[in-house]
């Protein structure tokens, strides 16, 4: 049972603490109304949808969820159902959150690393699989021994082969790597090198929209270095969003000379694409904070930009992070 890990500002402690405190099973992908399985017409119902309609309707009582990325990146918590789904099923979207409607019953079991020695290969592999919901009942023999260990035994790995192993599983510590990924970009990309780094990062976050890196002789004219473009309901039109990046360090002071390159994104693309209409306008500046009195809400605004200063594009590396991990080769 995979959980939604992009959801940066929760993940994973939300996931773990509604398990442990209110015997409830999270998911994330449930966040409109219309998503609620109770009352969703399944011929009309997206493939996101679809996954969750097998465990809605498969899941019995007393059966045993392997669930991946919970409480740590490498490691696997175990829950058992509480109810049959079907009948225990509950569709609320957290109000604070605005998603994570899908709520299944179950109470916490245990947790194991996944590289833990009774963790048998078999088990291992089908964790491989980058299925929302699959079966794992062909190694039930195996989880049920899981289950049999004492959760200390299950999260240690002892020989003096794994330590360099187990050094890079810390890294992978999600609480803190907005900060990680920030200050190893620092150290390796400057000017123009992070145009790049952001585009492909963008690209892992929005793996359906176009990403192009777009700075280069032809800036001049529409003061863009990152276009992300998406479809709109008129097939003769597309929309964009144009970002400015700014590599700054300590504090930035010349935001107007930003805001003035991005301000010729409308009718510079409007020329160039024909169809293609700037919806919103982003300056990220990647190592600088605004000084202080510098009233940065006034200006956005009023020019009609937002400013993404060093602690706020730490937030989006967080979720670009997340998702690049979570599609990388196990």
């Amino acid at each position: 049972f995979r959980v939604d890990v992009r959801n940066s500002d929760v993940y994973p402690d939300y996931y773990e603490t509604e398990l442990k405190k209110n015997r409830v099973l999270r998911q994330g992908w449930g966040w409109l109304e219309d998503h609620n399985l109770k009352y969703k017409n399944r011929e009309t119902a997206s493939r996101e949808l679809r996954a969750n309609f097998r465990m809605y309707d498969e899941v019995k009582r007393g059966d045993i969820i392997l669930i991946p990325r919970i409480p740590e990146w490498e490691t696997v918590t175990i829950a058992e159902a509480t109810e049959d789904w079907k009948d225990g099923y509950r569709f609320e979207i957290d109000k604070e959150i605005g998603d994570y409607g899908h709520q299944f019953p179950a109470e916490y079991r245990t947790c194991f690393s996944r590289h833990n020695e009774h963790v048998k290969g078999d088990v291992g592999g089908t964790l491989k699989c980058r299925s929302r919901f699959w079966n794992m009942s062909d190694y039930g023999a195996d989880i049920e021994n899981i289950l049999k260990q004492e959760p200390m035994d299950l999260v240690a790995t002892n020989t003096r082969s794994d330590r360099y192993v187990n050094a890079i599983r810390r890294t992978m510590d999600l609480r803190d790597i907005e900060t990680k990924v920030h200050s190893e970009l620092a150290n390796q990309l400057a000017g123009t090198d992070w145009e790049y780094a952001l585009a492909e990062g963008l690209k892992a976050l929005f793996p359906y929209f176009q990403v192009e890196r777009t700075g280069g002789p032809k800036e001049s004219e529409h003061g863009t270095d990152i276009l992300i473009t998406m479809p709109s309901p008129l097939e003769s039109v597309q929309y964009g969003i144009a970002i400015q990046v700014k590599d700054w360090k300590g504090v930035f002071s010349n935001i107007d000379g930003a805001i003035t390159q991005l301000q010729k994104a409308d009718k510079g693309w409007g020329k160039d694409r024909v169809g293609l209409r700037i919806v919103e306008k982003i300056v990220i500046v990647t190592e600088a904070k605004p000084p202080e009195g510098l009233k940065l809400s006034e200006i956005e605004r009023e020019n009609g930009i937002k400013i993404l200063h060093s602690d706020e594009l730490k937030k989006l590396l967080r979720r670009m992070a997340l998702v690049t991990a979570a599609t990388m080769d196990e």
